[in-house]
């Protein structure tokens, strides 16, 4: 009896994979749209990926940082989102959690204003806020459920 015993691996789904760059890819697209004064809500809000726009010293405006951001911030998703996969995270569990931290974001990124028309007033238009809120409720939302999908992988293996 020198059998070696394996055990079954449970499949991954590519859900999380996928969802991420791709939700990565249009909140970017839309920040771009919608960059707020002088881009400053389209840099929050794409934090992922807009450090790729030093590396190429792209002084500009907004929507030329859009290509160097998809590059930069994708891979990073992708990896993020393997992880997510990995831990079989609920993806309604996420959705929960971005919704709810977009609402706790856009709220914070208009306390910096007197009132909600002059921070309309300041940044343009209400969708870039909306945008940038979404986008850090997404970020939000994955370091959430990577922290939970964490724990309980470590409860089940007992450390």
């Amino acid at each position: 009896m020198t059998e070696i015993v394996t055990l079954r691996r449970p499949a991954v789904r590519s859900r999380f994979t996928w969802i991420l760059p791709a939700w990565f890819a249009v909140a970017t697209m839309l920040g771009a749209s919608w960059p707020g004064n002088g881009g400053r809500l389209f840099c929050i809000g794409a934090l992922a990926g807009v450090w790729a726009c030093l590396l190429i010293d792209n002084t500009g405006e907004p929507s030329a940082w859009l290509v160097p951001t998809l590059v930069g911030g994708i891979p990073i998703l992708l990896f993020l989102g393997r992880l997510l996969d990995r831990l079989q995270t609920d993806v309604r569990v996420w959705g929960i959690a971005m919704f709810a931290s977009a609402a706790i974001a856009g709220f914070l990124l208009l306390q910096g204003h007197a009132d909600v028309e002059r921070a309309v007033e300041y940044h343009g238009s209400f969708w870039a806020y909306a945008v940038c809120a979404l986008q850090l409720g997404s970020y939000a939302a994955t370091l959430i459920a990577l922290m939970v999908g964490a724990g309980r992988v470590a409860s089940r293996s007992g450390t």
